[in-house]
This record gives structure tokens, sequence and C-alpha cells, in this order.
């Protein structure tokens, strides 16, 4: 009888496959380098918002596009962690606290938790979820719309 109400997977000609769960259609992506991750679409039972898979086909140029911001905006996030850890008011449970010279190490040092491309603000949006070993409690959203970059989230969920 619950068969009845499973929503049927829906497969992208490029993407693969989605299932319906928890409210969104989730699937897997590569990101350059070869690392896979979970790709979390918007949409209804119905379908995945078909809009949603231009920004995930587009989604190593729109990073491309937005690297600066975003190397620039995780340096930024990383420097009151370390005013924090060199005046003993942090530590870290997972190791000693990571040394991050630059906004290139700050992006090397993140790692993405998983893509979301659903409505923002009334408009779809790109966030790529990214932990980052100088915060250990929150997980950062990297926001843009195609090439145009928003903002980095200190704390975002993964949906």
């Amino acid at each position: 009888m619950f068969g009845l109400f499973k929503t049927k997977d829906y497969q992208h000609p490029e993407l693969g496959a989605f299932s319906w769960e928890r409210g969104c259609w989730r699937g897997q992506c590569a990101l350059a380098g070869g690392t896979t991750v979970p790709l979390i679409i918007g949409g209804s039972r119905q379908g995945p918002d078909h809009a949603a898979f231009v920004h995930a086909i587009r989604l190593g140029e729109d990073l491309r596009q937005i690297e600066s911001q975003l190397k620039q905006a995780l340096f930024d996030h990383h420097l009151p962690y370390a005013e924090a850890f060199q005046r003993g008011r942090l530590t870290l449970e997972d190791g000693p606290f990571p040394v991050v010279a630059d906004a290139n190490q700050a992006l090397a040092l993140a790692e993405v938790e998983a893509v979301v491309i659903v409505e923002l603000d009334d408009e779809l949006a790109t966030e790529v979820c990214y932990r980052v070993p100088w915060d250990e409690e929150h997980t950062l959203g990297a926001r843009f719309r195609g090439p145009r970059w928003i903002e980095l989230c200190g704390s975002t969920l993964v949906p």
C-alpha cells in the first residue's frame, strides 16, 4: 500500500538519478578534481525544478567566476577564529588550529559537504556548503546566482 505514495525517481540525461527525499530532489554531482558530493535540487513531488538543473550543469563555470570572492570570504571568516585562538579563547576538538596564510589556502582547506540549488528570496540560487577546520560547529554556505556572488552564510543547514 505504501508504494502507492512513493514518488518515482527522476533520471536527468546529464546529471543522473534523483530521488525525492525530505522535500527535495537528491542526486550527486562531480566537482573539479573528481570529488562527488550530494546535489540537492528544489521542486515538488511532481518533479524537480528544471531551471535548477541549468544551474547544476553550469556549476563548474559559475564557481570559477566567483572564486576570488569565495576565497576572500572564507579567509575573512577565518580571521576572527584565528584571533580568538591566539588569545586563548578558542580550542579545537579535532586537532591543532589550522594555519591559513591567505585566501588561496582558506579555499584549499574547505571541504564541500553538498551543493544545494533552491529558491532564495524568490529567485533560484546555488549554495555550496563547506566544512572548514577552523569552525567545527558550523557549515558555511557560499551563495551565488550564476556568476553573481551573493554572500558567505556563516551558518547554513543542508536540507
